[in-house]
Formats: structure tokens, C-alpha cells, sequence
């Protein structure tokens, strides 16, 4: 038995629709050898905190997810290996976007830490990225503004947050992913 909704009339229906939820579009680029970006504009449908006599109420509205530039370190840290940066902006906080990686059936939903709003996969600030040679691990660390990408800044506190990664055998052929 599905459960009875009101329609704009207020005549009790069965919700019977098709709903696109969310819709991402990704913009990426590199403007030199070193200074990369991406732009992300998140695209969701209204229904928190709106009453249903406003314009907006089930409405699609745009803000931003991801909106950062990058300065790729490789040439000065890490000759001849990829992967290390700073970014400056709206970006991948380091647990989820390092756990994103990982969950491979994210179009199922978002990962535990952001569902349970512990974390965010995205929030305005600074990050270094340092991957250690011979693929032996990396670390990603980060400030942030702490309110995450979906309010704006409430307050004067910030977010320290750090991840990093250990791979003591990365070139064993069954051990590598330890």
C-alpha cells in the first residue's frame, strides 16, 4: 500500500511520479601546464524549508558544488609523478571524496558520513594533496569553512580536516592494495 499525499487541491492522491533528484555538470580545465579548474554546478529539486505558496517550492535551483582552482606541484615535489596540488575554493573535502573513490555503486546514494551529516562531500576553502614516491601513499589535508557547500557561513569556526593513506608494499602484486 503506498502512502497517501495531498495534491495542490488538497485532494488525497497516490504519489505516482518520476523524479530527478539531482543533476550534476561537470566544467574542467587547465589553463596552463600547472593551474587547472573545475566548475559544478549542483542542481536540485526545492522541498526543504519552503512553504508550498512560494514560487519556489518544487522548484530546480542551482548552486554550486565544486568551484576551484588547482596549482599542480608535480614539477617542483614530485618529478615525474602525478597527483600532488593545492586548490583554492568550493572543493572535495579529503575523508568522502577518498571514500567516493572507493564506493563503487555511489549512484546508490552518498556515503554513510555525509548521509548521516558528520561530513560533506564538498566545502569552501584551501587543500594540499602530497603523493609519496614509489606509490607508497599519500595525504590530503585541508581547511574549511565548515558549514559545508549547501549553507553559508554561520559563524566564525572552521574545519581542519586530514587523510592520509599507507601503502607499505605498493608494487607486491597481491599486497599492493593493502
Amino acid at each position: 500500500a503506498n502512502p497517501k499525499i495531498k495534491d495542490a487541491d488538497g485532494n488525497e492522491v497516490t504519489s505516482n511520479s518520476f523524479n530527478v533528484t539531482r543533476t550534476y555538470i561537470n566544467i574542467t580545465g587547465n589553463i596552463s601546464h600547472n593551474i587547472a579548474f573545475r566548475i559544478t554546478p549542483d542542481i536540485t529539486r526545492e522541498t526543504e524549508n519552503v512553504s508550498a505558496a512560494t514560487s519556489i517550492a518544487g522548484n530546480y535551483v542551482f548552486r554550486l558544488k565544486y568551484g576551484f582552482v588547482q596549482f599542480n606541484l608535480d614539477d617542483y615535489m614530485n618529478p615525474g609523478r602525478t597527483g600532488s596540488w593545492v586548490r583554492l575554493g568550493v572543493q572535495q573535502t579529503p575523508f568522502v571524496d577518498y571514500m567516493e573513490g572507493i564506493y563503487r555503486y555511489r549512484f546508490q546514494g552518498t556515503v554513510f558520513e555525509e548521509r548521516e551529516g558528520f561530513l560533506s562531500s564538498s566545502d569552501i576553502g584551501a587543500s594540499f594533496h602530497y603523493n609519496f614516491s614509489n606509490n607508497y601513499g599519500e595525504v590530503h589535508t585541508g581547511f574549511y569553512n565548515g558549514e559545508f557547500y549547501t549553507k553559508p557561513e554561520a559563524n566564525d569556526q572552521k574545519s581542519f580536516q586530514i587523510r592520509g593513506s599507507v601503502r607499505p608494499v605498493p608494487m607486491h602484486p597481491m599486497l599492493r592494495g593493502l
